[in-house]
């Protein structure tokens, strides 16, 4: 237990340059100290300790008093809950070295995309390229042989529907870095397993929306000022753009943690 937790612990200081990569990407350099948002003053060493300065801080800015965003500590304290199951899967020590790249990438490209609605290509090849090398350490496939011949196709295989989507809607239904995504997926899952997470991912997407919807609606509003609720002023309607790439990395975390942990998520998803 004392490796896992170490990894875990591990996975804190990843999450704190995650957020880094997030907050920087085609902005500024990675290079350089950390600074305030609203103030920009360097943030001392203490105030970057991983979820404790933020817990510490009480989510706010030593200096001005400006608010900390909670997506600090929450991609902080969610690499380390990766890192740490990855660490105590019943995987080789190959698989599980490969699978943490690969899992910090996947949870950097969600958070991307939930605030800009746009995934990096820079990122997302970069996990295309770890997938595939997947397709070897987790399957252990042979070349020139039919098996390792249909992983390398699950890829194109589970990207081509989100892929359809983006040329029939001219990207309105779904973003071409949500096909890139899939493509990722479907190396690192496989044709069935990649197949599983975009159902799953579907699903996850269209209960989100929904609630938003209804959150939005009159009815809700109307609801919530009868039991003395205050709702945002922020309103969602079938127009509003959904970022389908948390959703993705989502389904793909579930399964894939399944298929290290040796269950069968199929007969389970297929027999609903």
């Amino acid at each position: 237990m004392f490796v896992p937790l170490a990894v875990g612990a591990f996975g804190l200081i990843v999450g704190s340059f995650l957020n880094v990569l997030i907050l920087r990407h085609s902005e500024r350099t990675l290079l350089g100290r950390s600074a305030c948002l609203s103030c920009k003053k360097t943030i001392r060493w203490r105030d970057l300790i991983p979820i404790f300065s933020w817990i510490l801080l009480r989510g706010r800015c030593r200096d001005c008093g400006s608010a900390i965003s909670i997506q600090y500590p929450l991609v902080e304290a969610g690499t380390a809950v990766l890192f740490f199951f990855i660490a105590l899967a019943p995987i080789a020590l190959s698989a599980k070295i490969l699978a943490l790249p690969i899992a910090s990438l996947l949870l950097a490209i969600a958070v991307y995309d939930f605030h800009t609605t746009y995934i990096p290509d820079s990122w997302v090849w970069t996990l295309s390229a770890l997938a595939l090398l997947s397709i070897a350490v987790f399957s252990s496939c042979s070349p020139f042989t039919v098996h390792c011949s249909l992983s390398f196709l699950a890829g194109p295989l589970v990207a081509l529907p989100l892929f359809a989507m983006w040329i029939v809607s001219r990207g309105t239904w779904m973003g071409l870095g949500d096909a890139k995504l899939a493509l990722s997926l479907g190396w690192l899952l496989g044709i069935s397993g990649g197949f599983s997470a975009l159902l799953l991912a579907f699903m996850l997407g269209a209960t989100v929306s929904i609630s938003l919807l209804f959150i939005s609606s009159p009815l809700a509003r109307h609801i919530a000022h009868t039991l003395h609720f205050s709702v945002s002023a922020r309103g969602y309607t079938m127009k509003s753009e959904v970022p389908f790439g948390p959703f993705l990395a989502a389904a793909c975390f579930l399964i894939w943690f399944a298929h290290m942990y040796g269950y069968d998520v199929f007969s389970i998803m297929y027999s609903v």
